[in-house]
């Protein structure tokens, strides 16, 4: 998708973002940000060209100047409104204090041993050198390079190519790791990142690095194939003096005083001080055998041999002096000398480890088969042991609250059973009975004649006797004679016994012996089988699977039958579901000492019984498929079961209150599964779980199961793909446009433990993710709003348990872009100018179809005026037409007319009436008879009053004409008189309407200057006096002053008017 799906503008995204935060449709929000980008683009690419186009206009009528295209300046004002290239958005790290384990005095043996190779990621499958920098992380060097390891997995640097065959390995005391190679050199690695190399290019004489050690002056020794070379780091990294004659260096060390002691291929060993080589002092040079030296914490010198010798040199005198001499049995080569932090002294060799204590004993460490060529060792942060092996890869022994017994003696069976007698751990399994003493197998004749024998219970008497209860062997009973030998008694269904299958013995208080078996309970005294309980006793399922004594009473849980209660006077009672119980199957039965009932484990649940009898389901148990409870009398529990075990307190186990309970199991070190139907020893608090692997050893009271110290590093986020520093001081600064962070702190846990993890990011989580270690991986943010934000990240001891140790992180995101006030009111000019644009637009509109429409109307309204115009036009010369006397009469009144009007300083639309009316102020005499409008010679009284009514006559033909306000007057009233003798209403003065007066003397003027049919036209001296005459009697007095002006100063021309309408006529 283009643009990550977002808009390719920087500004119509962050408008867009803007419209999303305020909850507006991703839709429309998209469409909002590309609207802000397309019409300020345009608004302002529009604006630009027309101010160019303007200045180009300027500049060529100014200047005569022209460009050679207007393409020039398109292109200019493309250019300089070019649209910003839009960003798609990207968007979302620790340091732990190092603190070391103390150890106690640990027992080694007992310790979980994990080897890894291969198969388990340790590509090459040796590993030559081990290392742990300061914030716990472990560094493999192997032949296929240099490997991390977190606890987890094995990482491979495989793009450091300086880094492709590892030798050795040195961390120096800030922390830097030194990579000795095979064949490149040393690289100096800073958290994880190589930051130095130091090879044959700047001063090595050979890349062949065997060892590298620093002494108490800062200075580096690397001692290679060639020579052993001095590396400073003053300055920058450098060689500062090379030994030629020290070759082949297999081990150095260095005390606090400037000394540095090595040894060669050859077993020599060499000294030097203060950085220049002495004599090796004649106690130490006598020794041609030598391998291995290392300066301990108190000073002393201790050097390993080829063979199985250790030399312990006295320092205190400034010279070694021999103290003590150690001879390690079985030992060959000693390869590497480790002081724990509570000085116990490790010791590895080609064929094994040893530890050495204070009071200079020496103990073997068993490592079962990885015995070869041990090279070095460490014991990490949390305790655990580390051995490297250029054979046989790495072994891990881990501290655990579980023993796995049958792993240190090296074998793998399904324990049904298992009993202490007579100093050994006697273990019933599928195939035979096994007996352990130590670390030890023990075979002897009554494991040689129990072999392949199923094994289901073992019960050692108060007698020293052991019972062993078989499938398809019954019973044997084993003592020990005077001599130590076994006599084995056997019981078959042939001394009545009832069956050959059983499964559980239980020792009643009269020393009586209790069997229970597929078909019935069989009752032991002695050597006697006393009795048989059965479904003849009122047992309503023979096939038993558990007995207790319990209040002086007999107790037999069955498969399907519920408990049979059996007192002494042999009466029978049965227990079933309808007393309460959860399932038939009773799977055990155990009493509890602080209320002093009994617990019943069945298939579906558990149940207990009180001491008055009354039997109620803990239903609220978070687990059904149970197999036993063990009860501790400071008032604990374990409830066994196939998830593992639960602890519990029994008071809250009885209450049956639902409880999250601690689950022991592989999270915690129990990495083994239990039986089912077995039956385990207990020595005080310590118990022997039968389980499918083994037997393993346990401790009840032990407070080591949950708690444990655990390191988190995170140095590193992923921001929108890309590394950012972090740390747990500083805050980290996130950019507006950040689109994803990416959390991946380290967890190192080399334990067998495998805690919880709990993450919340505050300010974006509503509550807290919890998950297992195993399963957690990186923790991926995206779109964060901005703001501040704490990542916080604890290990806990349970799911919703204590937390051990936690990080705290703090981030903030810059605000984006429209959340300043700057970017508001860019969207309100953007708001305002698109209102101005709409309101423009529309208003524009509306106004071009207004025009339009009054264009439309003034065209119309021109046609309907020219169209009136005609028409008046056309009946004026109807009439002059009609009259040949006056012919143009009509046109020249009214050009008189109006040349009056406007001296009088009538408007141009009134002058244009007033024309109109001046044409039209004849029209009656189109009712004249044309003998009378025509009569050359006088007219008669009869005839001159028929002429006289044309006034009339057209005042009646006008009176309906609209197109000229009031055209009827000057039809009506031109022949009025100023003094009222006029017709046809003598009217006088002002009560004749002012354009009737005008249009009178107008016509009365035209009269006089135009040729008549009954005479020629008057002199103009003639007519003017004529005007002035009749000024006040016929004429206004005022008019007749205009007319006299307008005569003088030649406005009225009537010579060239008559001509001009006659020649328009013609």
């Amino acid at each position: 998708m283009l643009y990550s799906g977002k808009i390719s503008n920087v500004w119509g995204n962050q408008v867009m973002l803007l419209c999303v935060d305020k909850g507006l449709p991703k839709f429309i929000s998209y469409i909002a940000g590309q609207f802000c980008v397309e019409f300020m683009d345009k608004m302002l690419t529009v604006e630009i060209i027309y101010l160019l186009l303007k200045i180009a206009h300027y500049v060529r009528k100014n200047f005569k100047k022209r460009f050679k295209t207007i393409t020039e300046i398109i292109i200019l004002a493309v250019v300089a409104a070019g649209a910003c290239c839009g960003k798609t958005d990207t968007s979302m790290a620790a340091e732990t204090k190092l603190e070391n384990n103390s150890e106690g005095y640990l027992e080694y043996n007992s310790y979980i041993q994990t080897q890894y190779s291969k198969e388990e990621g340790l590509l090459s499958g040796e590993a030559n050198d081990i290392a742990q920098t300061k914030d716990g992380k472990l560094w493999i060097g192997t032949y296929a390079g240099l490997f991390k390891y977190d606890g987890a997995k094995f990482v491979c640097f495989q793009d450091v190519s300086s880094v492709k065959s590892v030798n050795c390995l040195y961390v120096d005391e800030e922390g830097r790791l030194w990579v000795g190679t095979n064949d490149n050199g040393v690289t100096i690695f800073i958290n994880e990142d190589a930051v130095n190399v130091v090879d044959d290019q700047n001063g090595l004489l050979s890349n062949s690095v065997k060892k590298i050690v620093c002494d108490s002056h800062g200075n580096y020794y690397i001692g290679t194939s060639e020579a052993l070379s001095v590396v400073s780091l003053s300055g920058g990294v450098k060689v500062t003096k090379t030994f030629k004659n020290i070759k082949n260096v297999v081990s150095m060390t260095a005390d606090d005083k400037g000394n540095v002691v090595g040894v060669t291929e050859r077993g020599e060993v060499f000294w030097v001080r203060d950085g220049k080589i002495i004599n090796t002092p004649k106690g130490i040079s006598r020794f041609k055998d030598c391998n291995e030296v290392c300066f301990l914490k108190d000073g002393q010198l201790y050097m390993g041999t080829t063979g199985n010798l250790i030399y312990i040199f006295d320092m205190k005198s400034g010279q070694p002096r021999l103290k003590d001499k150690i001879r390690i049995k079985g030992f060959e080569s000693v390869n590497c000398f480790y002081q724990t932090e509570n000085d116990k002294i490790f010791v590895c060799s080609d064929t094994g480890v040893a530890v050495l204590d204070k009071s200079g004993g020496c103990h073997r460490l068993n490592t079962n088969n990885f015995n070869s060529s041990i090279d070095s060792m460490l014991v990490d942060y949390q305790g655990n042991l580390w051995f490297s092996s250029s054979r046989l890869g790495l072994l891990e022994m881990c501290d655990s609250s579980f023993e796995e017994i049958f792993q240190n003696i090296g074998i793998t069976a399904v324990v049904n059973s298992t009993e202490k007698w007579n100093g050994l751990l006697f273990c019933g399994t599928d195939d035979g009975l096994v007996a352990v003493r130590g670390r030890k197998k023990v075979n002897n004749s009554l494991t040689r004649q129990l072999q392949n024998v199923r094994i289901r219970c073992l019960k050692a008497d108060s007698k020293n006797a052991l019972w062993i209860a078989t499938t398809e062997m019954g019973v044997y009973k084993v003592t020990v004679n005077e001599k130590g030998r076994y006599n084995v008694k056997k019981f078959t269904d042939k001394q009545g016994m009832p069956g050959m299958r059983f499964r559980n013995i239980i020792e009643c208080s009269d020393c009586r012996i209790m069997i229970a078996g597929d078909y019935g309970v069989a009752v032991i005294s002695g050597e006697k089988i006393v009795n048989v309980l059965d479904s003849k006793n009122g047992m309503l399922n023979e096939r038993s699977l558990c007995l207790l004594e319990y209040k002086d009473a007999c107790y037999v849980g069955s498969d399907g039958g519920g408990i049979t209660k059996i007192d002494k006077d042999g009466s029978v009672t049965r227990i079933t579901k309808k007393d309460g119980l959860s399932s038939d199957v009773v799977l055990r039965m155990v009493s509890e000492p602080v209320y002093g009932g009994m617990f019943i484990v069945t298939s579906n649940g558990l149940g207990y019984m009180s001491k008055d009898g009354k039997i109620k389901s803990l239903d609220k148990f978070p687990y059904s498929n149970n197999y036993d409870i063990v009860c501790n009398k400071n008032g604990s529990c374990w409830v066994l079961g196939s998830a593992g075990i639960y602890e519990a307190k029994i008071k809250e186990l009885i209450k049956n209150v639902r409880k999250d309970y601690l689950l022991i199991n592989s999270k915690h070190g129990f990495r083994s599964s239990l039986v089912a139907n077995s039956w385990l020893c207990r020595e005080e608090d310590v118990l022997y779980l039968c389980c499918d692997t083994g037997v393993v050893k346990v401790n009840m009271s032990d407070d080591n199961m949950a708690d444990d110290s655990y390191r988190m590093i995170m140095n590193y986020v992923e921001v929108d793909g890309e590394k950012v520093a972090i740390d747990r001081v500083d805050t980290l600064k996130l950019s507006a446009d950040s689109n994803q962070i990416t959390f991946a702190p380290e967890i190192l846990n080399y334990s067998v433990k495998d805690p919880y993890i709990s993450v919340i990011l505050k300010g974006h989580d509503t509550k807290e993710r919890t998950c297992l270690l195993s399963k957690f991986n990186k923790v991926t943010y995206t779109n964060l709003k901005n703001g501040r934000y704490v990542f916080k990240i604890s290990i806990l001891d349970g799911y919703d348990g204590n937390v051990i140790e936690s990080g705290r992180y703090i981030i903030d995101k810059e605000n984006e872009m429209y959340q300043h006030w700057w970017f508001r009111l860019y969207i309100c000019v953007v708001a305002g100018l698109v209102l101005m644009w709409i309101t423009w637009f529309i208003t524009r509109n509306w106004m071009q179809r207004t025009m339009l429409k009054q264009k439309l109307e003034l065209e119309y309204t021109k046609k309907q005026i020219t169209m009136s115009n005609e028409t008046i036009l056309s009946i004026a010369r109807t009439v002059d037409a009609k009259d040949t006397n006056t012919s143009e009469h009509s046109y020249r009144v009214s050009e008189y007319s109006v040349a009056i009007a406007k001296r009088l300083g009538f408007s141009d639309e009134k002058c244009e009436n007033l024309r109109k009316m001046a044409l039209l102020h004849d029209i009656g005499k189109i009712g004249i008879p044309d003998a009378i409008l025509n009569k050359p010679a006088k007219l008669t009284d009869e005839e001159y009053a028929v002429m006289k009514t044309h006034v009339t006559l057209g005042a009646e033909i006008l009176k309906d004409f609209t197109l000229i306000d009031n055209v009827d007057v000057g039809a009506l009233y031109h022949h009025e008189k100023y003094d009222g003798t006029g017709y046809c209403h003598g009217l006088k003065g002002t009560e004749i309407p002012i354009e009737a007066r005008i249009i009178g003397i107008a016509d009365a003027f035209d009269a006089m200057t135009a040729n008549r049919v009954y005479r020629k036209q008057l002199d103009i001296d003639y007519v003017i006096n004529e005007l002035r005459r009749c000024s006040g009697t016929q004429f206004d007095p005022k008019l007749v002053k205009i007319m006299l002006s307008l005569i003088d100063e030649g406005i009225i021309d009537a010579e060239s008017l008559y001509a001009k309408s006659k020649g328009e006529s013609n």
